[in-house]
């Protein structure tokens, strides 16, 4: 039996404790906002700038809140599998990513936020354009050349989802893979006429 068999299946679910101290954070940010700019509005020598945005401070902190909550009223089941085939991110797409699909895999860290990119071969990119990975696979734009996998939330941390992907990527891939991708062409030199 080789290691590759011996792997059992991952599912990786929402963590209820990192979801709570979310909730807390944007709760209060919400409750921050909404106080300054209804305080605010009594001071004269407040700006108009500083109104507005603690306006949409409030907004978009209160929209952040209600996302929170109505994650933990339904986070029961698992979001993220991992088995010898692929990975499967319910948050992107119902899909499965084969691991022969994926060519590198590599932690992302933008503003202190670490995220796991899979790296996809082109052919499986294109397959995937129309539906709700477009969003993972536009962070190109942020730096994040591939899919996104956040762990943000999760039972599970960044560098302990980024060894499982590694560990199942090397057993679900065939043994001659590497030598599979063929390399880049050289451009031929024109031939001199003479």
């Amino acid at each position: 039996m080789s290691v590759s068999q011996n792997l059992p299946n991952v599912t990786i679910g929402y963590s209820r404790g990192r979801l709570l101290m979310i909730f807390g954070a944007c709760l209060l940010l919400t409750l921050l906002c909404a106080g300054l700019a209804f305080t605010w509005q009594e001071g004269k020598g407040v700006t108009t700038f500083e109104l507005a945005a603690c306006y949409i401070g409030a907004v978009f902190f209160g929209l952040a809140t209600c996302r929170m909550l109505w994650r933990l009223a339904t986070a029961r089941a698992p979001v993220v599998f991992i088995s010898r085939v692929g990975i499967r991110d319910t948050r992107l797409a119902d899909e499965t990513i084969a691991w022969s699909a994926v060519r590198k895999i590599q932690i992302w860290d933008h503003r202190a936020q670490k995220c796991v990119v899979l790296k996809v071969d082109p052919l499986v990119a294109k397959r995937f354009a129309g539906g709700f990975l477009t969003r993972a696979l536009m962070s190109k734009a942020l730096g994040a050349d591939g899919v996104v996998v956040n762990a943000g939330g999760l039972t599970m941390d960044v560098g302990t989802l980024l060894e499982i992907c590694k560990q199942y990527w090397g057993a679900g891939r065939p043994a001659h893979f590497d030598d599979a991708v063929p390399a880049p062409e050289a451009e031929a030199e024109p031939e001199p006429v003479g």
